[in-house]
């Protein structure tokens, strides 16, 4: 073989090569090989590196976008029960003192009997009370043998003088608008509460 084929033929052989190592200078640096881990969640920094592989249970978490979406707080939700908080014990005596010169108890039950707000088959009995301010009066009627939280409490406010009451109002609740416009502060605080 001649010294002109074999360049020939060394020429043909270098030509692949050559044309393989121009192509690879023209691309740049060989592509980076894909993640394997997801990216951090919520995006708040890079992803992590390594060679870690999805988790088997479930698909990929993707991050959330942030930019321009307003941010809400989480609200605090009650805890249940609620924490009690100790209301004060009242120290002094009742918002409106016991009364000294009359209703008598009889009297306040009479009063309630003859307005008809006691059933004829109840024997009642005044478990607090009667309270004064002024013309008013304020009691709690019970059962006979019976405590409080054995029966519905009947709230009673009245007005005038201990042989000719008026009942203003009886129940459960007698906070009524004209108990709270007109009853003196102690009634008041009494039957409403405040």
């Amino acid at each position: 073989m001649g010294p002109v084929l074999r360049m020939t033929v060394l020429v043909a052989r270098l030509i692949p090569v050559a044309g393989a190592a121009v192509l690879l200078a023209a691309c740049g640096a060989p592509p980076e090989p894909l993640p394997t881990a997801p990216p951090e969640v919520y995006g708040t920094g890079p992803a992590p590196s390594g060679s870690a592989a999805y988790p088997s249970a479930g698909a990929p978490t993707m991050p959330l976008p942030t930019a321009g979406y307003p941010t809400y707080g989480v609200p605090t939700l009650p805890t249940y029960p609620p924490p009690t908080t100790a209301s004060p014990t009242p120290t002094g005596p009742p918002p409106a003192p016991r009364c000294t010169s009359g209703p008598t108890a009889a009297q306040v039950i009479a009063a309630v009997k003859a307005k008809g707000a006691i059933p004829a088959t109840q024997r009642p009995e005044v478990k607090q009370g009667p309270y004064c301010a002024r013309s008013w009066q304020f009691t709690v009627i019970g059962e006979v043998g019976k405590t409080l939280d054995q029966v519905d409490p009947l709230l009673v406010v009245t007005t005038g003088k201990p042989a000719s009451l008026k009942v203003e109002e009886a129940g459960a609740d007698v906070c009524s608008d004209h108990v709270q416009s007109a009853a003196p502060t102690g009634i008041r605080v009494l039957a409403c509460g405040s």
